[in-house]
């Protein structure tokens, strides 16, 4: 194999993907740059398989707004070479702060797909299964697939793009992806403001807004809460969205609305950023419960920071893992005090980074595992003991 490191397996070209994959007889950690090794788990332990040397351009016409990557490439490599024609991916994903820099540490490209990662302040709300047109799989017996197109109007295989899409690497191994890209838009301003109202007024402020404005609310221990958007498009509707957001009446009266007013995208890492010893909380309820999920979150985890999206309702909670020991007894009574808060409906809980409530595949879950990977080797979970009630919804 071409990795160098002897613990790792770095398949250089599909062919040998294929070989490793064909003879393996032990399980397999699927993985991109191994940044975020611990999102959508627990996974038993296995032997890592990166697919960091498949990387490159297999195909870009600027024209189409298509380009098809290999999957080792990163987010940074793809932003370069869209860059130079005045485009881009409309979504820049959450990501892993490193060690040693300031900055975040670059996903893959297959990893972003292989996670559906969720990113903060997106242009139009895209998401990573609007934007993935069709995915080349390896699967656990080594078969070559293909899914989807090269083209925006292609749907063929649909279906499978989107089962790929969120799978964590368990039913294959993507190998190169077809991505729909966007013109990078003549203005893009990162806004901070910070806000003078309580949480109970904002939020149905926020809620309400329907203009096309991604906004962020951010609650953190220490500082008062903030509110991120992302004004995007030509010099007009940049300024229109602005003056839409210093409109809302949630800042205070006093001086400059903003604290913080960057041109460009790259700006984003400063809400992107994730801390490594981090575990990461996301809830979502609707958002005519948006309220009282927050309140709620806000006393159940003080000393975290939330982050919240007022277009989807859902809630990222950033808990130091010095503060996680008792995760699954928060969890339960997030859902509870939401509740006695006045949320009416079920909360839907996922932890990322670290841990992750254990779980077992479904029926349906389990058939579809079987028949791209029948002998179970790509990413398989952890075995759930037999005492484990750690609830993942209420």
């Amino acid at each position: 194999m071409s990795g160098t490191d002897t613990t790792m397996i770095t398949p250089a070209s599909v062919t040998e993907l294929r070989d490793v994959l064909r003879t393996a007889t032990e399980p397999l950690r699927v993985q991109g740059r191994g940044s975020w090794l611990h999102g959508g788990g627990p996974w038993a332990t296995a032997q890592a398989l990166s697919t960091t040397a498949l990387r490159g351009v297999v195909e870009y016409i600027p024209g189409d707004l298509v380009i098809t990557v290999r999957a080792g490439t990163t987010l940074a490599e793809l932003a370069e070479v869209t860059g130079a024609h005045g485009q881009m991916l409309a979504i820049a994903p959450y990501a892993t702060q490193d060690r040693a820099a300031p900055g975040i540490v670059d996903a893959t490209v297959g990893a972003m797909i292989a996670t559906a990662s969720p990113a903060p302040l997106p242009l139009a709300d895209m998401t990573a299964r609007d934007l993935v047109l069709g995915v080349q799989v390896v699967t656990g017996d080594g078969a070559v697939t293909r899914a989807g197109g090269r083209v925006v109007k292609n749907v063929a295989g649909f279906d499978l793009v989107r089962l790929h899409t969120g799978a964590f690497g368990t039913l294959g191994v993507i190998t190169e992806v077809s991505l729909r890209l966007h013109a990078r838009p003549p203005h893009d301003t990162l806004v901070r403001a910070p806000l003078r109202d309580s949480v109970a007024e904002v939020i149905p402020r926020l809620v309400m807004q329907r203009a096309p404005l991604p906004m962020l609310l951010e609650l953190s221990a220490h500082d008062d809460p903030v509110l991120w958007a992302r004004c995007a498009g030509n010099a007009a509707r940049t300024s229109a969205l602005m003056d839409r957001v210093g409109a809302m009446g949630l800042f205070p009266q006093h001086g400059q609305h903003w604290s913080l007013r960057e041109e460009g995208g790259a700006h984003l890492d400063a809400v992107r950023a994730t801390p490594r010893n981090t575990v990461v909380v996301r809830a979502r309820m609707p958002l005519s419960d948006a309220v009282p999920l927050v309140r709620a979150a806000r006393e159940v985890f003080p000393s975290s920071t939330l982050r919240f999206d007022p277009a989807t309702g859902g809630l990222r909670v950033l808990v130091p893992v010095a503060h996680a020991s008792a995760l699954d007894h928060d969890i339960a009574t997030l859902g509870r005090r939401a509740a006695a808060g006045g949320a009416t409906h079920p909360i839907s809980v996922v932890v990322d980074q670290y841990r992750a409530a254990p779980r077992v595949l479904t029926p349906i879950e389990a058939e579809i595992k079987r028949g791209f990977d029948a002998r179970g080797i790509l990413n398989p979970l952890a075995a759930v003991p037999h005492t484990t009630n750690a609830p993942t919804a209420f």
